[in-house]
């Protein structure tokens, strides 16, 4: 008896209805993934020149800004010549206001309250309070304020006035649109707004309603000049570890250093003094008799 066989005609196009809208999507945010990590370097690179330029500009933003908006100008099309430069450099300007947020995390405003030092204002010739940075190795307060509450165990920033020179950034920027790909980015976007729809952070929601994918880079760096003080701070006071520091330990065990000879100082010698392949012999030294420049060799015999 005949059986019939069942048709299987059309099933290679379902399959291919269901897996092909999948491997699209998969191939689409694995691009926009690296895209992002992308977009990360240059954020990287751009928060440590904004936090140069701050560290030599007295922490204004003005300096800090304008440094960002000038390390962003590859991320933005780069360029050949001046032109495009310059025209890569407005998109930034252009972009970064309603794209960018650097706060300062440290100096705090308690920071200032512990350490601000009328003189250094006055040289200044600014409105703000100033955190002086001369001679931090010697002093614990600023030099007319003596008196200052230097304990991080009881003032109000929970730091030291070495503490108090620390630049510390935390620069949120979002991804524009432009720089997405087509439907993934909108799924980023989606998604991240999705997992945290109550976000404390507004401007991230507001990066977010935008269609743009927050990203976020810190950086610390020790300050050159004096603080001022400005709107980007963020107040974080907190008295750190009470004062009391903790004790490292030991440093780990380690090899002891070759014993290497006065005039060997590049130490091509192994450690037991025996010659390394392709050196020479030892020659004389000056405990040698007749080496010449030892005492022996100054010696003069009469004639």
């Amino acid at each position: 008896m005949n059986k019939t066989m069942p048709s299987h005609r059309g099933a290679t196009l379902v399959e291919f209805v269901v897996v092909a809208p999948t491997l699209l999507m998969m191939t689409l945010a694995m691009m926009q993934t690296a895209l992002v990590f992308h977009a990360k370097s240059n954020l990287n690179y751009a928060t440590f020149e904004a936090a140069r330029a701050g560290a030599v500009h007295h922490a204004r933003p003005a300096a800090m800004k304008a440094a960002f908006a000038r390390a962003m100008i590859g991320y933005y099309g780069g360029g050949r010549h001046t032109g495009e430069l310059a025209a890569s450099h407005g998109r930034a300007l252009e972009d970064l206001p309603v794209a960018l947020r650097i706060e300062i995390l440290s100096p705090t405003r308690e920071s200032f309250d512990d350490y601000h030092s009328p003189r250094a204002a006055t040289a200044l010739k600014v409105g703000s309070r100033v955190i002086p940075n001369t001679h931090l190795a010697l002093l614990d307060c600023p030099v007319d304020r003596p008196a200052c509450p230097r304990d991080p165990a009881s003032n109000r920033s929970g730091q030291s006035l070495r503490d108090a020179n620390l630049l510390k950034l935390r620069v949120t920027y979002g991804i524009p649109r432009s720089k997405q790909i087509p439907l993934a980015g909108r799924f980023f976007a989606w998604a991240v707004s999705t997992m945290f729809p109550a976000h404390p952070d507004a401007f991230r929601r507001a990066l977010l309603a935008q269609g743009r994918i927050p990203i976020v880079a810190h950086v610390t760096v020790r300050m050159q000049s004096d603080a001022i003080e400005s709107h980007l701070l963020v107040s974080s006071p907190g008295p750190g570890n009470q004062g009391k520091p903790l004790d490292p330990g030991a440093p780990p065990d380690a090899a002891p250093l070759p014993d290497c000879r006065w005039m060997d100082p590049l130490c091509t010698r192994s450690p037991d003094g025996a010659p390394l392949d392709g050196d020479a012999p030892p020659g004389p030294t000056d405990d040698t008799p007749g080496a010449g420049d030892d005492l022996e060799g100054l010696q003069c015999t009469p004639a």
